[in-house]
This record gives C-alpha cells, sequence and structure tokens, in this order.
C-alpha cells in the first residue's frame, strides 16, 4: 500500500525548518538520514525514525520502503533542493532520534571480541569509512575516545553506508578512561604505528583486541604511544597510509587470523 503523502511547497514549512536545523547540527539528539539505501538501513536497524521527506517528482523512489505508519511529506522540487548537505539532495530523506549509545558491558556477551578504537578523529567522511570497514571485518564495535566528529554526522553517515547504524558506537571522554575500561574486561591493544612496530603478520590478534588508531593528523595521545604497535610495511617512497586505509588493513589482518583460529 502506498503511503499517504502530506504535500509540502513552501521552504518557511516548519518540518523543513527543522530538517535543515537537523542537517546543519542544531539539533541535539537528532539525525538526518539521506538516501533512500540509508532510511532503509535506519528502519531495518530499528532506528527510530520519525518522519520521511520525498521530491515530490520522485515519490516513485518510496517504492520498497517499509514505511509502516510514518508521516511521509512532499516536498516541492525548489524547496526540497535546499535541504541535507549535499548541492544536490538524494530524493528520500528522513530524520530520525540519534540511536541510545553503546556500554562497554555490551561487549561481555560477545567470545573474543574485536574493537575499533579512534582517537581525535576530525573527518567524517573518514570516520564513516572507518565503520564501514570494522563492520566488515566483523568487529563487535568502534569506540570514538575524546574530541571528535559525531557519527551522527550526515556525511559520516553517508560514508558509512550504514555500518554506524548496524554497530555497537562508544564514545568515552578520553584515552586514559578508554584504555582503563578496556582493561578491566580483559582487552588486549594493539596500536597503528607508521613505524616501528610488529607486522600484521607476525601479531598476536588472539582473544580480546582493542585496535587504536589516531586521527588523520598523526598526532597522537600519550596513553597510545606506549601500547605495542603494529607498522604496515611499505614499498617505495611512501610514508605513511590514509587512516582509513591503514586501519582497514589491520582490521582484515586481525580478521582473517581470528577467523582461521576460530576454524581451526
Amino acid at each position: 500500500m502506498s503511503p499517504e503523502i502530506q504535500s509540502i511547497q513552501s521552504s518557511a514549512n516548519p518540518v523543513l525548518k527543522r530538517v535543515r536545523a537537523i542537517g546543519k547540527g542544531q539539533e541535539e539528539g537528532w539525525l538526518l538520514l539521506e538516501g533512500r539505501r540509508l532510511v532503509q538501513d535506519a528502519l531495518s536497524a530499528g532506528v527510530a525514525v520519525k518522519g520521511v521527506l520525498v521530491r515530490s517528482d520522485r515519490a516513485h523512489e518510496l517504492a520498497e520502503l517499509e514505511l509502516g505508519n510514518l508521516p511521509v511529506y512532499g516536498v516541492s522540487p525548489a524547496a526540497y533542493e535546499k535541504l541535507g548537505s549535499v548541492k544536490h539532495p538524494p530524493p528520500v530523506m528522513a530524520f530520525a532520534e540519534t540511536p541510545a549509545s553503546a556500554h562497554l558491558d555490551d561487549l561481555r556477551g560477545w567470545q573474543d571480541p574485536l574493537v575499533l578504537v579512534v582517537a581525535g578523529l576530525a573527518d567524517p567522511g573518514n570516520l564513516g569509512a572507518l565503520a564501514r570497514s570494522a563492520e566488515a571485518a566483523g568487529a563487535q564495535g568502534l569506540v570514538r575516545v575524546g574530541v571528535g566528529v559525531s557519527p551522527w554526522n550526515p556525511r559520516a553517515l553517508r560514508g558509512s553506508m550504514g555500518s554506524l547504524l548496524r554497530l555497537p558506537i562508544l564514545s568515552l571522554a578520553d584515552a586514559a578512561v578508554a584504555k582503563r575500561e578496556l582493561d578491566a574486561l580483559g582487552f588486549r591493544h594493539r596500536c597503528a604505528a607508521t613505524r616501528g612496530g610488529t607486522s600484521p603478520d607476525a601479531t598476536d590478534w588472539s582473544g580480546s583486541i582493542a585496535l587504536w588508531v589516531s586521527g588523520e593528523t598523526g598526532e597522537t595521545p600519550h596513553e597510545m604511544q606506549a601500547l605495542p604497535g603494529v607498522t604496515i610495511p611499505l614499498a617505495g617512497g611512501v610514508e605513511s597510509l590514509n587512516v582509513t586505509v591503514a586501519a582497514s588493513l589491520l582490521l582484515f589482518a586481525a580478521g582473517r587470523v581470528r577467523a582461521g583460529e576460530a576454524s581451526a
């Protein structure tokens, strides 16, 4: 059954004003989902979606979305173009309550979990890509340390392809708190290091592992500098890799070893 669509013609409509504010990060506790795929990912993940918007001349894009009784707004093309975080917004978007933060205790139910710990990440595209790689490599959670980009940033959400909605996201005040709490749960730590660490193939990835990566500037919290390092061998004159590339390689190296141990 096709949803009932409420028509909106004016950019001054209160619903559109709120959506614009959410997209700019001005509405705490709310997030903007841009694109049909991300909207469906949110619905499937149980995110509290509160309203769906569609460009009025693209209403067919709602087909196959499981909208239930959600309010749906058909927005005139002129007004719709002023929404979202990109110049030409996708024809479907939604607004939702931000998911509740996960807790480290949630990891107790996993046997030998793998988590990615991210410290000081500022680029939303990088955070989204890291979450996507973490989920794909079989990680059980992503821990954000200190001040950094929000996982509910529209660009981060788009870059994650839904992973930020499915993967447990934990936020901790600083590296010292994160290490102390992970230690209490029996985690061993490995830190991505530009140089001086063991190679991924020579690293012991068994047990509960927290893989730490730092921000794009290469600066790392003091607590990270004392952690056992893992260094990816590089050829030629390349000094380092982008944080998302490096973390992805290490996550899959860990996942490959752990999957082999589980099947042995």
